[in-house]
């Protein structure tokens, strides 16, 4: 007796009709039908009343109802239990990230880690700054993987939360190119420095106020003298999004370099401006004292030993 035909039983028994039935099993109505001749085979009487329209179940049926409803409940209950109890087995690492570093750094970055010597089930939640930072405080997440910048400081007490460099990063304008290979929209260096009445505005692809990356952006335009002008068409908290609409063409992304590099190489984005609106960044690890020199200790290591073994990586 196979565990499937109980479902498709207390599936027809609840519906009366085997094509609704084969239907919610996804398999052919004559599938379906031999499933439950197969079923009444090894029970070795009838459980359905084929003589009637909808069909009903037989006496025997409405009996073997109850008890394949208890099997197939008690079934899923314990396969739930075995499986949570795997888990708990397990190392569990919790790892809160920034949006921005989600799909570029976080896979290659465990991919150097001992993750599957040390059996560790890794749940990783991306989000905006802010919640990563209280998921830390919380103790609701191990470790956080997020930018840092000097002047944007996120006020964790060193002493109780430790962190490491991983990497370095930066924010950088770009826009799609023309047909020449220039960007479609630039920020002249003229513009910076010597700023016209009538000079056009340039399309800017912004982030949302108040997050991260909105303010580290806004430490490009902070240069002395007048800055280029910008007219804001497109704004979101996701660098994936602002991205999407830079290779569309709809205008100037700063945009984490690590997140675009592909699109470098296939000439889908091109820099917007010099180096003097670039922004440094750091990709940085944070973790709660006690977890990283306890149950995380041996992860803690390795991460360091691979950022300090990383040439991107400053001193």
């Amino acid at each position: 007796m196979e565990a499937k035909w109980l479902e498709d039983f207390l599936s027809v028994a609840r519906t009366g009709n085997f094509s609704q039935s084969a239907s919610e099993m996804h398999i052919t109505q004559s599938a379906f039908s031999r499933r439950i001749k197969a079923l009444e085979q090894w029970v070795g009487v009838a459980l359905i009343d084929r003589s009637t329209y909808p069909t009903r179940l037989t006496p025997a049926g409405e009996r073997f109802r109850d008890a394949a409803r208890e099997a197939t409940a008690t079934l899923l209950k314990t396969r739930q239990e075995l499986r949570q109890a795997l888990h708990a087995d397990r190392k569990l690492l919790r790892i809160a990230v920034q949006h921005s570093l989600a799909a570029s750094f976080l896979a290659p970055w465990l991919a150097r880690l001992p993750i599957r010597r040390d059996d560790l089930l890794v749940r990783a939640t991306a989000d905006n700054l802010h919640d990563c930072v209280r998921g830390l405080e919380e103790g609701s997440v191990d470790l956080l993987v997020c930018y840092s910048h000097p002047e944007l400081p996120l006020h964790l007490d060193a002493a109780r939360y430790p962190s490491m460099s991983l990497a370095a990063d930066a924010l950088v304008a770009f826009s799609r190119p023309d047909a020449a290979g220039r960007p479609l929209h630039a920020l002249q260096q003229d513009l910076h420095h010597d700023l016209r009445q009538d000079s056009p505005a340039v399309p800017w692809l912004a982030y949302s106020e108040g997050t991260f990356l909105s303010r580290a952006a806004s430490l490009a335009l902070r240069e002395p003298g007048p800055a280029p002008l910008l007219h804001p068409v497109v704004e979101s908290a996701l660098a994936e999004a602002l991205r999407a609409a830079a290779v569309a063409g709809l205008g100037v992304a700063w945009l984490p370099d690590s997140l675009v590099a592909s699109d470098l190489e296939s000439g889908a984005l091109v820099r917007a401006g010099g180096v003097e609106f670039d922004v440094a960044l750091q990709i940085c690890l944070y973790g709660e004292k006690s977890v990283v020199e306890g149950r995380l200790k041996g992860l803690w290591q390795a991460a360091r030993a691979a950022a300090d073994g990383d040439p991107a990586r400053p001193g």
